[in-house]
């Protein structure tokens, strides 16, 4: 169902031929699975109904009784459990519609639901609110474990938000910026990290996510296991999603979406956001000063393109970035300058 719709977005078509009695075997057993992903989708589904048998009212907060009795009516309606004895009535019932004139009763109940559809914006995302857990980085990075066990670093300005019933219901997260995931394995729930348009799904691995808003495109790189990268919304007839193994990311740019891509992962310090570790293997010092504008969020420059081509060798454990530029300096011989705008090198470096 998940290929069908997205998860924010609610099967209307669906559950309009629920209520007006028009769907098919085959389109309650898709609303099914759509309803049991989340308790959210219940809730959905019992204000529909409640809003459908009061002609678009239902405005008071809905008990329990509510939603037991709307699921009780689904499953019958789905053919999923046997119909209760039927009640005696006290009076006669008019149908609202004809039998004889399901299409105009189709296009009802759908018009109802579109507008329902305000109602459900203005209470309904507030108790989803309530019951949320964030997991908000400020300046320094956070770690937390989740209720099934998993853990998860959160990077410097960045944001982890997941249901208050995650463990119970599916394991799906919200991420906005970067964060590495170690998850437990579950082989009988999977693991879901929607971020930025993406969707990563895992059964138990350990990988990077990077997010950013403000970057145009989002990566998952992948430490163990096997990890599911796509775009939320599918982007074309073919193949838009990919699976990564070690040492594989995944890139999805966010312009048209695109499809994932696979590429290696080249970068060594990927993750030493995570770790607080950073490994320079022969490395050159271009890409050594992107690495460290990166890790420092702070920019480092290189005076003239020709000392780009130096090479550096040396690892540091949380170690300050004027520590680090000296130590590289000394090596390289090159001079470090800082000004307003951040640190440069500049020298005859190594030639």
């Amino acid at each position: 169902m998940s290929d069908l719709y997205s998860d924010a977005e609610a099967p209307w078509d669906l559950l309009a031929k629920h209520l007006a009695g028009e769907a098919s075997a085959s389109e309650e057993q898709a609303l099914y699975t759509w309803i049991t992903t989340t308790p959210d989708h219940l809730s959905l589904l019992t204000t529909a109904t409640r809003a459908w048998e009061r002609g678009g009212s239902a405005a008071e907060a809905f008990s329990e009784a509510d939603v037991d009795e709307a699921w009780q009516r689904f499953r019958v309606a789905a053919d999923l459990a046997p119909a209760p004895a039927p009640a005696v009535a006290e009076g006669r019932v008019v149908p609202l519609w004809p039998t004889t004139r399901p299409l105009f009763q189709m296009a009802a109940a759908v018009l109802l639901l579109l507008g329902v559809w305000s109602l459900l914006h203005t209470f309904w995302p507030l108790s989803r609110q309530l019951e949320t857990v964030t997991v908000a980085a400020g300046p320094q990075r956070q770690q937390t474990t989740l209720p099934d066990g998993s853990r998860v670093w959160v990077n410097r300005h960045s944001t982890l938000s997941y249901a208050a019933d995650f463990n119970q219901a599916a394991r799906v997260v919200q991420l906005q910026g970067e964060a590495f995931f170690e998850v437990k394995k579950d082989h009988g729930r999977p693991f879901t990290v929607l971020a930025n348009e993406t969707k990563t799904q895992v059964l138990g691995t350990s990988f990077n996510v990077r997010a950013y808003g403000a970057e145009d495109s989002v990566e998952v790189a992948v430490v163990t296991g096997r990890v599911a990268f796509r775009p939320v919304r599918r982007v074309g007839t073919g193949a838009d999603s990919v699976l990564l193994t070690p040492g594989q990311r995944g890139v999805i740019h966010r312009v048209a979406p695109t499809a994932a891509v696979q590429k290696l992962i080249v970068d060594p310090n990927f993750r030493a956001w995570q770790r607080e570790e950073l490994v320079f293997d022969n490395q050159q010092l271009a890409q050594l000063a992107q690495t460290l504008s990166h890790y420092y969020d702070t920019p480092v420059t290189l005076a003239n393109p020709g000392i780009g081509s130096c090479r550096f060798t040396g690892t540091f454990v949380r170690a300050s970035l004027p520590q680090v530029l000296r130590v590289v300096s000394l090596s390289t011989n090159l001079t470090v300058r800082q000004s307003a705008a951040g640190y440069t090198l500049d020298g005859p470096g190594c030639h």
